[in-house]
């Protein structure tokens, strides 16, 4: 959605993003799926602590979490935290 939201903008069309929570920008890949497991399987390989793996966990996904609203705010897509639903 971010990619597409960000080049209908460029073609200047108005643009908005509806996203249930702050905390899923990016979606669930980023936020809870494939990116906190991938980064707690290579934690375990390394033998950091559960505590370890839990502070570098947050911080990756807090980062792309980041970096998509950032991608879509710089493009001038309006980002708007709510729940949606099509009627």
């Amino acid at each position: 959605g971010k990619t597409l939201a960000a080049k209908m903008n460029a073609a200047g069309k108005k643009v908005a993003v509806i996203e249930r929570s702050k905390a899923m920008y990016g979606g669930t890949c980023i936020n809870i799926a494939c990116i906190p497991t991938k980064t707690m399987i290579v934690a375990a390989e390394k033998g950091w602590s559960f505590d370890d793996t839990m502070k570098e966990r947050g911080a990756v996904t807090g980062r792309l979490n980041a970096k998509n609203y950032k991608m879509l705010a710089d493009n001038g897509v309006d980002v708007i935290d709510a729940e949606a639903h099509f009627v």
